[in-house]
């Protein structure tokens, strides 16, 4: 008989007919009840599997019985049954344990806030025998975060943000961990006789396994083509990663010189040694050394390609930056000096292209120095300050992502009392950047703003969110307290004797007397607050009030703010005589900086010879 006889005796296609449509009615039921969210996903993928497996069965069992009347199962049929039924449950149980592990690694993404669309790029390992392509590898770093940083969807850790993590032994899921990021680009630039080997890793931030990895080999020499395949191949893994693909902008390095981009990189990466160092408190001669060599390095560039406008600006960066550390030193004629030379350069470039960002920013910034550090008189202060704010407020307007520029206005609102722009200038700052160089600063400059405002509450969330990016650095245990002894909120003694206790194994050797005597001050504000007065007096009298610890008697005016503002009007007066006797001339601004701290003492006429409306 003929197969296609023997399956019809056998009632085969009837038999499977009935299962294929009994089946498929039964996943559409499972795919509604998912699809209402009555049932996880999961099961209709497990009813998948088992309908493809049941549909095996079915024809095994059509062959061996679909014939009529009674039929023995077989040893072979029965074996066969078994196999099918043990594979089909167990590759359910691998999609169930894929599903939830799946699921797991969401929900601990979602607890540590490690996005996959939030990414990272460590800065690529200069893997040669005598680190001689590290110039080259920090480009490449740096122009596919400025790439990446183009793609709306994405979410890119800053150069800032990075910076810290260039040492390779660290971990990289503690780096993912730090940054709260999904997703780690690393990679590597080797040279091999005559060729450049870039290799590039896409890894998981949360176990910091690797995903998927790609190379390139580029004519050594050709670092302008290595940075944009990197950037190619970075497309690609992403796409692999987050399942679309990820268009990067075309770089306009503004030069089409290989031997001009890599100079401009090692002058980059003195720049940032010469600041690192300087933060650090590391010797100012070595960073004033190390602004030197850059200097020299970008006028190489300059002679290389004189028709590009980034070296020119930066050598107004790396001028204000000397003319900076020159000040630090106490150095008024060098940086001077350096003051007019950085802003021929940054003139320069704005010739060279007219609305150009970063040199409205140099300018800007030169000016905002020269007006806080260079003594002018008070009309050349006032010329300045005008000078600076409008060319920094160009300079975001040319680019609203310029965090630094953002950073700097900030500094210049408040120092013209403008608390208002200068809380708004900070949060763009840190909104476009939040690992901008200075950051600590920023959030401590958001937080007496909003003080000065009376709003305490957003006052505590950026001292709070301060202290939990800075924890060892001293500002955050002093803002802490400050806001204790402000007004709203309850009096807790004990916190206050511990903040004043970090703020004392924090603060730098050079400050601890004078912040000592603040934390006092703010710790006897509290101790008032709870009705605590005889204690408050005892911690007052031990505050060291000496020339050499506050040469302007700032802590005077402390103390009188807390007497005014717990209620003791007598001696917030007395205190603020004895600083007027020390400090000959000596006011408290037009309507008393601060008003709200004097709102008690306004209407006492003792209160009037503080205040001076020619200020």
């Amino acid at each position: 008989m003929s197969l296609w006889g023997e399956i019809r005796q056998r009632r085969i296609t009837q038999i499977v007919v009935t299962y294929l449509a009994g089946g498929w009615m039964a996943l559409a039921v499972v795919d509604q009840f998912v699809d209402r969210d009555v049932l996880p996903s999961v099961v209709y993928s497990v009813s998948l599997i088992l309908y493809a497996f049941g549909f095996a069965a079915a024809l095994l069992i059509g062959w061996n019985h679909g014939e009529r009347g009674a039929q023995k199962a077989s040893a072979s049929e029965i074996v066969l049954l078994a196999l099918l039924a043990l594979g089909g449950i167990g590759t359910s149980a691998q999609v169930v344990r894929g599903t939830l592990a799946e699921a797991a690694l969401a929900a601990a993404r979602a607890d540590t806030g490690m996005d996959m669309r939030r990414i990272a790029v460590r800065y690529f390992e200069d893997v040669t025998q005598f680190g001689e392509l590290t110039a080259v590898s920090d480009g490449i770093t740096e122009a596919i975060i400025d790439r990446l940083a183009e793609v709306r969807s994405l979410d890119v850790v800053s150069r800032n943000g990075v910076l810290p993590y260039r040492d390779v032994s660290i971990r990289s899921d503690s780096v993912a961990r730090a940054l709260a990021v999904g997703t780690l680009i690393e990679g590597s630039v080797d040279q091999r006789g005559g060729r450049l080997r870039i290799t590039t890793r896409l890894v998981d931030g949360l176990s910091g396994a690797d995903i998927d990895r790609a190379s390139v080999e580029i004519a050594a020499g050709e670092f302008l083509a290595a940075r944009d395949s990197v950037a190619e191949g970075v497309s690609r893994l992403l796409r692999s990663r987050l399942g679309e693909e990820v268009r990067l902008r075309e770089l306009r390095s503004g030069t089409s010189s290989a031997e001009a981009w890599a100079l401009a990189q090692t002058a980059t990466r003195l720049l940032d040694d010469a600041e690192d160092n300087f933060d650090g408190g590391g010797d100012i001669a070595t960073s004033r050394e190390a602004l030197r060599q850059a200097d020299s390095l970008l006028a190489q560039v300059e002679s290389i390609d004189d028709a590009w406008v980034r070296p020119v600006d930066t050598r107004a960066h790396v001028a204000y930056r000397s003319a900076w550390f020159a000040a630090s030193a106490g150095d008024l004629e060098t940086a001077e000096e350096q003051y007019e030379i950085g802003l021929e350069h940054a003139r320069r470039a704005l010739a060279m292209n007219p609305g150009d960002a970063n040199a409205l920013e140099q300018q800007g910034t030169l000016k905002l120095f020269a007006a806080v550090a260079l003594s002018p008189t008070r009309d050349d202060m006032a010329r300045l300050m005008t000078e600076a704010q409008a060319d920094l407020e160009e300079a975001v307007r040319a680019n609203p992502s310029l965090a630094t520029a953002y950073a700097m206005l900030s500094f210049l609102f408040t120092g013209a009392g403008d608390n208002v722009q200068s809380v708004l200038s900070a949060r763009r700052a840190l909104e476009e950047d939040a690992y901008l160089r200075g950051a600590d600063r920023i959030y401590d400059r958001l937080v007496y703003a909003q003080y000065e405002l009376e709003q305490f509450r957003d006052a505590s969330t950026w001292c709070e969110e301060g202290y939990r990016r800075f924890p060892d650095n001293y500002r955050f245990a002093e803002c802490q307290l400050w806001l204790m002894a402000a007004p709203p909120g309850e009096a807790d003694v004990d916190a206050a004797w511990g903040l004043l206790a970090r703020l004392d194994s924090l603060v730098p050797e050079s400050l601890r007397a004078f912040k000592q005597g603040v934390g006092q001050i703010m710790v006897a504000g509290v101790l008032r607050k709870a009705a605590l007065a005889d204690s408050a007096e005892s911690v007052l009298a031990r505050v060291d009030r000496a020339e050499d610890v506050d040469p302007q008697r700032q802590l005077l005016v402390y103390e009188a703010a807390i007497r005014a503002t717990t209620g003791d009007q007598e001696g917030a007066l007395t205190a603020l005589r004895r600083w007027v006797s020390a400090t000959p001339g000596g006011t408290l601004g037009p309507t008393g900086e601060l008003s709200w701290w004097w709102r008690d003492l306004r209407a006492r006429p003792e209160f009037q010879q503080f205040v001076s409306r020619d200020n």
